[in-house]
């Protein structure tokens, strides 16, 4: 793929996640509010959530599709505002999933049928036009840096962690956001990663934050209920059920490998008196 044609597929994909984004949010919170960690609380109503703690850094979160249900997997071994950002990109997966734009829906599903379409790039720019909505983050930002159009740069620094703070985000992805929306020209702090704003905080006057901590927990509610159903419609069987809940429900799994157990000594049993 040449180049030209890299970055129109780019900015392709980012102009239908911008536009599902809009839709999802009309449809569900506004324009003007920051959605925060509610962002969790819209994927619980149309999915199975399942927390995991894993340590490692390269694994924020995954849709899956198992036997007709859909499972939203978030990592919680990461800071809180990666968390809910990650949350967001699963979000967009979720919503083309279950079609959940509204009046939008069958019109952006076209969209996404395209051979231009980048589902992963997308879900990346929806992560932050639902997050950071392009209203509340021009309100915002006017207010913080006093609509100074280049504003200096420590006043740059505390509107941008002023941001991260109010919408739940990463530092680095208010810079992002802020930088597509053409608020902000000064690009000196480019290159900043998470690292780097937490450097400036930790020398700042700004008090820690929760939402740079990790709260690392396991929670699988409501996948014992839908094994268990599995298992009595035999769509399952009790090995599958016992490997599928041996993290989330250790007890709950061992009963099912004895059910398994059970089984083949019982198989075992007949084939002898034949």
């Amino acid at each position: 793929m040449t180049k030209e044609k890299q970055m129109a597929r780019v900015q392709f994909s980012e102009m239908v996640a911008e536009y599902a984004a809009n839709s999802f949010l009309i449809d569900n919170v506004g324009l003007d509010l920051f959605i925060g960690a509610d962002i969790e609380k819209f994927i619980a109503q149309n999915a199975q959530v399942i927390y995991q703690n894993i340590d490692d850094a390269n694994f924020s979160g995954a849709l899956i599709h198992y036997r007709g249900k859909v499972f939203v997997a978030l990592n919680t071994n990461q800071s809180l505002r990666m968390r809910y950002y990650s949350a967001a990109h699963e979000m967009c997966h979720l919503a083309f999933t279950k079609s959940l734009f509204g009046s939008d829906s069958k019109k952006l599903n076209d969209m996404a049928l395209s051979a231009s379409f980048d589902e992963e790039r997308a879900a990346d720019h929806f992560a932050a036009a639902v997050m950071l909505p392009k209203d509340a983050v021009t309100k915002i930002w006017d207010k913080y840096v006093q609509n100074q159009p280049e504003p200096p740069l420590t006043m740059v620094k505390e509107a941008v962690i002023r941001i991260a703070n109010v919408s739940s985000v990463p530092y680095t992805a208010v810079f992002r956001r802020l930088t597509e929306l053409n608020l902000l020209s000064n690009h000196q702090l480019i290159k900043w990663d998470e690292t780097h704003w937490q450097t400036y905080l930790a020398q700042s006057d700004f008090p820690p934050s929760l939402l740079d901590q990790k709260i690392p927990f396991k929670q699988f509610s409501g996948l014992a209920d839908f094994v268990q159903a599995m298992v009595e419609t035999h769509q399952m069987t009790f090995m599958e059920a016992a490997n599928l809940l041996t993290d989330s429900d250790p007890q709950r799994a061992l009963k099912y490998l004895n059910l398994r157990q059970e089984q083949v000594e019982r198989l075992a049993s007949e084939d002898d008196d034949e």
